[in-house]
């Protein structure tokens, strides 16, 4: 399920986005996909080993607070397990690949059609 979701938001990005034929390196969606699957990971290849261990730390927080407050609450709300952890994931990837854009000395700009990566 969660690599559908990947495949997915990986077949968006490049269809909407357009960056197949504007992205020179495939590096920065790597870490931003690497990112989406465990918080984190995309940060440590990025060379940020603190923000790596703080965005895990925080998804794991996420995880087992949301469980244990599920648990708690007297109705189901387990829902809330995967929707705190999907939103941090995609905060996660974006922030990498933002990372590892400027690494590579590119931007990512909002523009009337999209998303363009400018050089």
């Amino acid at each position: 399920m969660r690599v559908a979701l990947v495949l997915l938001v990986g077949l968006l990005v490049v269809v909407v986005g357009g960056w197949a034929r504007q992205e020179p390196n495939i590096t920065p969606l790597v870490r931003g996909a690497a990112s989406f699957v465990i918080p984190g990971l995309g940060q440590y290849l990025n060379g940020e080993y603190d923000k790596a261990l703080t965005h895990f730390v925080v998804d794991v927080g996420l995880i087992l607070g949301t469980y244990y407050l599920a648990y708690l609450l007297p109705y189901p709300v387990f829902p809330v397990v995967g929707a705190a952890h999907t939103l941090w994931a995609l905060y996660s990837a974006m922030d990498a690949y933002q990372t590892a854009l400027e690494l590579e000395g590119l931007s990512l700009n909002l523009q009337p059609g999209g998303f363009a990566v400018n050089f």
